[in-house]
């Protein structure tokens, strides 16, 4: 019925929301790190560490690789929303992962609004995943 209808309406507005917004993100992300490969000494957006050198930027460029890539793998997500819905909730475990071990492990290097800002970010949509995934979980008997 038109509850129904509603639901899945809905579902398919949250999934194909956040399959956009991480597709923006990571092609944003993406930019900044490509313009640390090439050379531009600007600060990464995620954590605002500022690196240096040839092994910095060979890194960077390796990250921007995959960072295109996952770019590409969500926008196939927003192609076919409820069926690759599993992808958001991949991207939010690999967020978390990202948080933990910034904390873990380079808390000493990593400081500053531009690393908490990072770490925000992350958060907000590691939660706009996660709930768009749950819902679309939700039965639409």
């Amino acid at each position: 019925g038109a509850k129904k209808d509603v639901i899945r309406n809905n579902q398919l507005l949250f999934l194909k929301l956040s399959f956009i917004i991480g597709t923006i993100a990571d092609f944003v992300v993406g930019i900044n790190w490509l313009l640390i490969s090439l050379g531009y000494s600007i600060p990464n957006m995620i954590s605002s560490f500022k690196g240096a050198g040839t092994d910095y930027r060979f890194a960077m460029y390796i990250g921007t690789m995959f960072m295109f890539g996952w770019t590409v793998l969500l926008f196939w997500g927003y192609l076919k929303p409820l069926e690759r819905r599993g992808l958001l909730i991949i991207t939010a475990g690999l967020l978390s992962i990202s948080i933990m071990i910034e904390l873990l492990f380079y808390r000493n290097l990593l400081s500053g609004i531009g690393f908490i800002s990072g770490i925000i970010l992350r958060l907000l949509l590691i939660g706009k995943f996660t709930f768009s995934y749950l819902y679309s979980l939700k039965k639409c008997d």
